[in-house]
């Protein structure tokens, strides 16, 4: 059986590229070296607007390495209504993580993440570091 591709959050790609937490910048790089990683078109975008000017060239590089995964309007339309659920129960939760959410959710991807809501969102499963 193939190992589940793993997509890794915003907030984890950060902490990796920067070094600031090891256990982050090795879990990143070991998934990278054993092919194990997609992104989407969230976590892109929202990469490249913090990049700083000395690391966009190389951080745009390694992210062109990576499968892709596009967001389509049902990944729009679920994250609208997982959204809608959370706030029913007095929960807010970012709308780029409701979309990282629900395409992890649409393909089977783990999502290797450090923020603490992503645990609240059933069926999602998240991977260990």
């Amino acid at each position: 059986m193939d190992e589940p591709r793993i997509l890794i959050d915003t907030s984890v790609w950060v902490d990796a590229l920067r070094g600031r937490r090891r256990e982050m910048t090795e879990a990143v790089r070991d998934l990278l070296n054993r092919d194990r990683v997609v992104t989407c078109d969230v976590v892109v975008a929202e990469l490249r607007v913090g990049l700083r000017e000395q690391e966009r060239a190389r951080v745009l590089g390694l992210l062109d390495a990576v499968p892709r995964v596009g967001v389509d309007a049902s990944d729009w339309d679920e994250a609208g209504d997982l959204g809608a659920r959370f706030r029913a129960r007095g929960v807010t939760l970012p709308l780029t993580d409701l979309l990282i959410a629900r395409v992890c959710l649409r393909h089977g991807f783990e999502l290797l993440a450090s923020d603490d809501h992503f645990r609240s969102v059933d069926g999602l499963v998240l991977h260990p570091v």
